[in-house]
């Protein structure tokens, strides 16, 4: 026969409804009440029924996480950092994966939409992948809503993302001290962290009066016309589609420096002399997401929509020489 709050009701001395709130770490019931409650759980092999405790208060304890990858560092590493938050709150971490069709992502938006969850977190795929309708449905949604890395313009949910100023304005100083005098932005149009660190590459760049271009097919006049020596290459990652060299059809620049985020597990390509890799703090953007939709759920709203972290270190890595 199942062990109930009353049997530890009975033995504790207790009624049902203080063991109840000890045995959901209500903080009303006192660390010594809490304790003995627990003790004599743990000794009668009480278990209790999330089912039945979830249903009475009309929650989940569920949050969401939407992903496209677990094999990605970039993702798996903040949903694990959320999910030590989580279970020290007593909810747990559900994963909705989606396979980058706009197909797969509306079935985990209409997840969301039938309740399966309290709150959501989502690492949002290519801007191509949401249409009107989607951004629409995303935006009623009945529930606290996050966005890791990247955020939505279209909408007002708060992200968590790497302080972009602060990102580039240490990858500059770096490719500085090479003597970098000239640069190529290979920045992705198509999500609101590309563009956001384009606008600041080309306002540093110019205030330092490096010149710069962002388009393939006028980096050889610009190296030709400035006599360009070193040429640093910005980029989200080290394997942009573009091999730098191959763009020429003569003279190249003397010397490749990369100024790019992590991650990537292989070898950087050898063309480059050096590489400045900006590390993002993962573990902590995913635990900052956590406690955001969790204060949400208790009614607290974040004070600014987006949350900047500072980037942990600048990385130097020696490429190979062309």
């Amino acid at each position: 026969m199942s062990v109930t709050i009353h049997d530890i009701a009975k033995l504790t001395g207790l009624n049902a409804s203080t063991v109840s709130r000890a045995l959901r770490h209500d903080p009303r019931i006192s660390q010594e009440t809490m304790h003995r409650v627990l003790r004599t759980a743990d000794k009668l092999g009480y278990v209790m029924n999330l089912a039945a405790r979830n249903l009475a208060a009309g929650k989940t304890r569920l949050v969401a996480l939407i992903m496209n990858s677990l094999a990605s560092r970039h993702q798996s590493v903040p949903a694990s950092a959320m999910n030590e938050v989580l279970i020290e709150k007593d909810y747990t971490l559900m994963i909705l994966l989606h396979n980058g069709t706009k197909q797969s992502l509306a079935n985990c938006i209409s997840k969301l939409e039938q309740k399966i969850c309290d709150a959501a977190v989502m690492i949002p795929p290519a801007e191509r992948l949401f249409s009107p309708q989607l951004i629409t449905r995303l935006n009623l949604l009945k529930m606290p809503v996050c966005f890791i890395d990247r955020w939505l313009e279209a909408t007002d949910y708060p992200a968590v993302t790497t302080d972009v100023e602060l990102s580039i304005r240490g990858l500059v100083d770096k490719v500085m001290q090479e003597k970098t005098d000239g640069a190529f932005l290979f920045q992705s149009a198509h999500n609101t962290v590309g563009r956001a660190r384009f606008l600041w590459e080309s306002r540093l760049l110019s205030e330092r009066n490096i010149p710069w271009t962002d388009d393939p097919d006028n980096l050889q006049s610009l190296v030709r016309r400035h006599k360009i020596k070193t040429l640093a290459v910005f980029a989200d990652s080290p394997w942009t589609p573009v091999k730098v060299p191959s763009l020429f059809a003569d003279k190249q620049p003397e010397r490749y420096i990369g100024a790019m985020f992590d991650p990537w597990d292989n070898y950087p390509p050898d063309f480059y002399d050096r590489i400045f890799l900006c590390l993002q703090n993962f573990p902590e953007i995913g635990r900052k997401s956590a406690h955001i939709v969790l204060n949400m759920l208790r009614g607290k709203q974040p004070e600014n929509r987006l949350m900047e972290i500072p980037p942990t270190e600048i990385m130097e890595i020696r490429g190979g020489c062309h």
